[in-house]
């Protein structure tokens, strides 16, 4: 599977259930721990930011971790994002634990990335794994082997897994993800699913005349809510695929508003 190939637009399917833990023990949504974490280091690029569909730190050892990071929060076939996600050989580690030992790090994988997507028809549960590297990294004999280890890994499991470089998330892209996120990372995203889908509703059937401002502040002023209130609803709408923004162009309030499409049914 390729997750930047699946088709737009897509909403997500609604009441999407999802196990407490998977089948390895590791817990989905907010209960979630990243196995590695971001140290403050001075000119380093690490960062720790709070998630907007599910309340718990997410934790990006680079840049080139922290882009997808915030497009899968707005990519529709997403419904679990797990960073630094480790994986190592259940028998070793039980043996450690009957030994009240720890197992060393160096046996443990951590995955950068381990995506939980709903895939159609049937909306089924699917993990996927990700190694992000940047554009201009030279893969050593030493990285490709362990590449081939985690694809494996993750074959054994019934997982997919794939590499991706970091300008597949471009820069503009990312500043678009980060403007809707402002809007909506301290909501609960989940709350707002239908209000969202009636929102996009309404903005298919508006005109896109003027401004990103003009075109939420007249939809918002026939709502009966604040442009705020519009926005947050935008970017909830966004999250979940009722409105597929494109990113080849800037998301500004003062410019143009430029969509893919609208995906949602009235």
């Amino acid at each position: 599977m390729k997750i930047l190939a699946l088709p737009l637009p897509y909403s997500t399917p609604p009441d999407i259930w999802l196990p407490h833990r998977d089948a390895f023990g590791w817990p989905h949504g907010a209960e979630y721990d990243s196995f590695k974490k971001a140290r403050t280091i001075r000119l380093s690029t690490r960062s720790t930011f709070r998630g907007h569909k599910f309340p718990r730190r997410f934790e990006a050892l680079s840049m080139n971790e922290m882009r997808p990071l915030f497009a899968f929060g707005f990519n529709p076939y997403v419904v679990d994002t797990r960073d630094q996600y480790p994986v190592y050989d259940a028998s070793a580690f039980n043996n450690a634990v009957l030994r009240g030992k720890r197992m060393p790090v160096s046996s443990v994988m951590t995955i950068d990335i381990v995506l939980t997507v709903v895939l159609p028809p049937d909306n089924r549960i699917h993990y996927h794994g990700i190694s992000i590297k940047d554009a201009n990294d030279v893969l050593s004999p030493a990285t490709q082997r362990r590449h081939e280890r985690e694809q494996a890994a993750f074959h054994a499991r019934g997982w997919t897994w794939e590499l991706l470089r970091g300008n597949q998330f471009s820069k503009l892209a990312f500043s678009n993800h980060f403007m809707m996120y402002r809007c909506i990372n301290k909501v609960d995203v989940f709350a707002l699913y239908e209000p969202s889908r009636h929102f996009a509703y309404a903005l298919y059937k508006s005109s896109l005349r003027g401004t990103m401002d003009d075109v939420l502040e007249r939809l918002a002023r026939r709502q009966r809510i604040s442009l705020d209130a519009g926005y947050r609803l935008f970017g909830v709408a966004a999250s979940f695929g009722f409105v597929t923004v494109n990113h080849s162009m800037p998301l500004r309030t003062d410019a143009p508003l430029h969509l893919i499409g609208i995906n949602c049914d009235e």
